[in-house]
C-alpha cells in the first residue's frame, strides 16, 4: 500500500484524483490538506468533507491549509472552470467550524507516517512550503513527492507562460523545490493532453458518487469545449500524479535543474529546466520531470479502478 498525504484545492480535477485514490486498492490516503486555489479555503475544506461522506471515508482526517499565498495577496478563484463552490453545479453542505484552523494537528500525522509517506500535491504549494520553514527536521524524513505543476517550454494555463499551481505562489514553489527530496513533477506538458472523454465519463460509475461524478465532469468539459471547440474531453491534470503512484512504468522521467521565476509581471510563475548538455550548469535544485506518458492502458485502467466495488 502506498500511504499518501494529499494537498489539494477541490476543484473538479482534484475531486476526480481523490476518488481515484480512494478507489485504488494499492493506495491508502492517510490525510488530506485542503487550501485555497481553484476555490477558496472554506469551500475546499467542505468539498473534501462532502466527498468523504459520499465515499464512506469520514475517518480520514482533513486539515485546513493556507487561505492565501505567502505574499499575502488575495487569491483568485476560477468559478467559470470549477463552479461557484468548486464542484461544478453542486453546492455541498457547510463544514464543521472546528476544521477551519486545525493545520497544526497535521504534525502528529507527519510524525507517525513520515518515513513511509508520499506527499501528493494537486494545488498551490503554500501549505507545504510553510512546513519546510517551520519543521525542517521533520520534513527531511519525507523522501517522496508527486507534484502537479509547471509548464516546461509549453504554454501555461493561467498566463501565456505559467501554470496555475506555480503561478499562485511561486515563492512557496521555490521553497519546496529547494528543500524537498525526490520530487517528481507532472507538468502541463503531459497533463494538458490526457482527457476523460464524455463517453468515458458516462461509464465511471463510482459507488456513492453516482449522482455527482458525471455532472461535474460534464460541467468541466463544457468549459473546455467553450474555449477549444474540437477538444476531445476534459483534461484531468490532478489525476495524473495519482495514477503514477502505482503505474510508474507508464511515464518517462528525466532529471533536470529546475528554475522558477517569482518576479511580478509576465515572468511570474515560469518554470524552466536546464536541458543543455554542458558539464557546467547554473546551480539549481535537481528533480524528476515527467515528459511523456504511455496512454495505451489509460482508459481501461481508469474504468477498472473507478468502477471497482467496495470490499
Amino acid at each position: 500500500m502506498k500511504k499518501i498525504l494529499v494537498f489539494c484545492d477541490p476543484g473538479i480535477d482534484d475531486t476526480i484524483a481523490l476518488i481515484y485514490a480512494f478507489q485504488n486498492p494499492e493506495i491508502e490516503v492517510v490525510g488530506i490538506v485542503a487550501e485555497y486555489g481553484n476555490t477558496n479555503r472554506r469551500f475546499a475544506v467542505r468539498n473534501v468533507q462532502y466527498l468523504l461522506s459520499l465515499l464512506g471515508k469520514t475517518d480520514v482526517p482533513v486539515f485546513s491549509g493556507a487561505e492565501r499565498a505567502l505574499s499575502g495577496e488575495e487569491p483568485v478563484a476560477h468559478p467559470t472552470i470549477h463552479g461557484d463552490f468548486g464542484l461544478g453545479p453542486f453546492t455541498p453542505p457547510d463544514t464543521d467550524e472546528s476544521l477551519r484552523e486545525n493545520f497544526c494537528d497535521l504534525i502528529q500525522l507527519l510524525e507517525r507516517y513520515s518515513d513511509e509517506l508520499t506527499i501528493v500535491t494537486l494545488g498551490r504549494l503554500t501549505s507545504l512550503g510553510m512546513l519546510f520553514l517551520l519543521y525542517p527536521n521533520l520534513m527531511s524524513r519525507i523522501t517522496n513527492y508527486h507534484i502537479m505543476g509547471g509548464a516546461f517550454f509549453v504554454p501555461g494555463n493561467v498566463t501565456p507562460v505559467a501554470e496555475a499551481n506555480i503561478y499562485g505562489d511561486p515563492t512557496a514553489a521555490l521553497i519546496v523545490m529547494k528543500f524537498a527530496k525526490n520530487i517528481t513533477l507532472f507538468p502541463l506538458n503531459i497533463t494538458d493532453h490526457i482527457y476523460i472523454t464524455p463517453e468515458l465519463a458516462e461509464q465511471l460509475d463510482v459507488v456513492g458518487c453516482e449522482g455527482i461524478l458525471y455532472p461535474i465532469l460534464d460541467f468541466y468539459y463544457s468549459f473546455y469545449q467553450s474555449q477549444i471547440p474540437d477538444i476531445e474531453g476534459s483534461p484531468v491534470h490532478d489525476l495524473i500524479p495519482m495514477i503514477a503512484l502505482t503505474n510508474p512504468e507508464w511515464f518517462t522521467l528525466k532529471n533536470y535543474l529546475i528554475y522558477i521565476q517569482k518576479e511580478v509581471g509576465i515572468a511570474r510563475g515560469i518554470t524552466s529546466a536546464d536541458m543543455r548538455p554542458y558539464e557546467t550548469l547554473p546551480p539549481a535544485p535537481i528533480h524528476k520531470v515527467a515528459t511523456k506518458m504511455n496512454m495505451t492502458h489509460f482508459e481501461e485502467h481508469l474504468l477498472d479502478i473507478m468502477t471497482r466495488k467496495p470490499d
